[in-house]
């Protein structure tokens, strides 16, 4: 990705000649327990035990249900602020438009979304595919046949964004990371370190693996490093007594960055390479640009949405990751959190109508909660705000209130798809 400084917005209402007329949220679900109950290679990569969560691993936890509740409380009140909702009530049949992911967590976020948003109202929401499945809209999988020329390309392309020595070469600049999550796991006096002799995590060997028909993963250190990370995460969020948090040695803002910076490299590593990244997010994008875009609209989901006046899509996080970098989005940041794609957080598309102008404008920004406002829960208003940054997309130059002409929008999509 291009770099470029982002602005942190607070959430303004719809003033003077500006008109919002449709928006579409593209969301990372809720707090989960983790996916697969720290599995062998994290409870081998430590002698410490790992604490027991009481939600089963992969779904929504409580807590998570109440923090989508309190952000959907918020994005009501600021669409009625912007005029695209009443205040109060329920919407119109057709205005919201909701489809999830068809894996539980991400249908009970999007449930929980919608009962924080419209409480007693019966606003559906949609999977498509057998509860427990991936559907492919929301499945950031390698579709293309792995030719020798695809493979090779994606391997150039990854380590050119690793940097200098490819994938080796950022593990051993990530040394420092390393070392203080070796510190905290007390990695040398784990199972890995005295069995298998594998005591430094920098200088193990990594792998990319680009399968056809399976999401693509880099193996080794990086792997690792990006579960546990997420796991210590996970464990602040849910709000673990701090002695449980990491064994209680993750204590300040420093150590939470070194730790998910290398959770965020390994998405950023793995999707920094357009090959991998516009096939893996074709299908989504595919679906967001016929949302979007009348012309575009092929299937019913789509033809909804684009009749709707709030669309919500939950998925996740490497939903997002690879659907910023198809779209060459320019580097960003977000104050407050220490992910790049954070739980409960969301891409969200915006059509706004200059009345002085007579045209459209899109402006695209992430709106999410800081991780201490996801720790100490909601509710989320104009003295606790989610946090608004904007975006800027290859092709989609914007001002700076961070609109851009929507004829330059479709354009960029259409040329990301190649349509």
């Amino acid at each position: 990705m291009a770099c470029a400084l982002s602005l942190a917005l607070p959430a303004a209402a719809a003033t003077g000649n500006l008109e919002l007329q449709q928006v579409l949220i593209m969301s990372r679900h809720g707090i989960r327990a983790p996916l697969v109950n720290y599995g062998d290679a994290l409870a081998e990569a430590t002698p410490h035990t790992w604490p027991v969560w009481q939600t089963p691993g992969g779904l929504l936890t409580p807590k998570g249900g109440q923090v989508e509740e309190q952000v959907g409380h918020y994005f009501r009140t600021w669409l009625s602020d912007n005029k695209l909702l009443p205040v109060k009530g329920c919407p119109e049949k057709g205005q919201i438009f909701t489809y999830a992911n068809s894996l539980p967590r991400t249908i009970d976020t999007a449930k929980h979304f919608v009962s924080g948003a419209f409480p007693g109202c019966d606003v559906p929401v949609v999977n498509r595919v057998a509860v427990g499945t991936m559907d492919p809209v929301f499945n950031p999988i390698i579709t293309a046949e792995i030719s020798d020329k695809f493979k090779a390309d994606a391997l150039a392309s990854i380590a050119q964004h690793a940097g200098q020595g490819g994938i080796d070469g950022l593990n051993q600049r990530l040394k420092p990371n390393y070392a203080l999550l070796e510190q905290v796991m007390d990695y040398r006096n784990g199972k890995a370190c005295k069995q298998d002799k594998a005591c430094d995590l920098a200088t193990q060997p990594s792998t990319v693996v680009l399968t056809q028909g399976k999401e693509p993963g880099i193996t080794g250190p990086l792997r690792l490093a990006t579960g546990a990370s997420d796991a210590f995460m996970l464990q602040y969020y849910e709000g673990f007594a701090p002695r449980q948090i990491a064994w209680g040695k993750v204590t300040d803002a420093k150590q939470w960055r070194k730790l998910e910076d290398l959770k965020n490299l390994y998405h950023e590593t793995l999707f920094g390479s357009p090959a991998i990244a516009t096939n893996a997010a074709a299908p989504l994008l595919t679906f967001i640009a016929g949302a979007l875009d009348k012309s575009q609209a092929k299937t019913a989901d789509q033809q909804a949405a684009t009749q709707a006046r709030v669309t919500l899509l939950v998925g996740h996080d490497s939903n997002i990751a690879s659907l910023l970098a198809a779209l060459k989005s320019k580097d960003y940041s977000l104050p407050g959190q220490y992910e790049r794609t954070p739980i409960s957080g969301a891409v969200v598309f915006q059509r706004w109508y200059d009345k002085k102008a007579d045209k459209n404008l899109m402006k695209i920004e992430y709106i999410y909660p800081t991780a201490k406002q996801i720790r100490n829960s909601g509710p989320y208003g104009a003295k606790n705000s989610l946090h608004h940054v904007i975006l800027e997309i290859a092709g989609c130059p914007v001002d700076k209130q961070g609109f851009c002409d929507e004829a330059a929008f479709n354009a960029a999509l259409r040329k990301d798809l190649e349509i």
